[in-house]
């Protein structure tokens, strides 16, 4: 079973897929009690209804969005209706995984060594394995230390947690949570959080 995590949708996914914002726990082992993050989330207008036709738990952006997530350049057009004319702008929220799984796409880059700097460049080879040994270390070719694959440095082009809040629609760096947003998750879940950005 491959390691990377594709959430059900309703639509098909294509190489025009603009990409999404990842939110997810500092710590890939910590899982959050989601219906309470779900409340939480609700209660600061980052998400609104949910929608019934997309499948698990996926919402409307809600009235505080463009409060709660800081998009580069001046004149910000995001399209947050689902009035059947393509992709649109919503929130999903996952369920838990039982062990951090690892989120990538098109834009994901091989993770360097934060020992040496040596690109792990045979990372989609060893998906595999990751998969079933979620708590295996990976060996740099380079300096020879291990550490297990979330101790790769990433950069913001992929990563590992057991539970994820994905921004639907938004090209990669084109925006980034606020420090309110951070701290709403962060108070009601107790950890720290982190986001990157996957493109498929």
């Amino acid at each position: 079973m491959d390691m990377a995590m594709h959430f059900d949708r309703p639509d098909v996914v294509s190489s025009s897929h603009t990409g999404r914002l990842i939110l997810t726990a500092s710590d890939p082992h910590v899982s959050p009690h989601v219906p309470l993050l779900i409340e939480a989330l609700a209660e600061v207008g980052f998400i609104g209804e949910r929608l019934s036709d997309a499948g698990g738990d996926a919402f409307r952006t809600g009235p505080m969005f463009l409060s709660l997530v800081a998009f580069t350049g001046c004149a910000v057009q995001i399209r947050s209706n689902p009035d059947g004319r393509g992709a649109f702008c919503h929130v999903r929220v996952s369920s838990s995984f039982r062990h951090p799984h690892l989120l990538h796409g098109r834009n994901t880059r091989a993770p360097r060594c934060r020992e040496c700097r040596h690109r792990l460049v045979d990372w989609r080879e060893r998906l595999g394995h990751w998969a079933t040994h979620p708590h295996a270390g990976v060996t740099c070719p380079n300096c020879r230390e291990t550490r297990p694959p979330w101790l790769w440095d990433w950069k913001q082009q992929g990563g590992f947690g057991r539970f994820f809040v994905q921004v639907e629609e938004i090209f990669p760096g084109e925006a980034t949570p606020t420090h309110t947003l951070i701290d709403v998750l962060t108070r009601a879940s107790g950890t720290g959080w982190r986001h990157f950005y996957v493109q498929e």
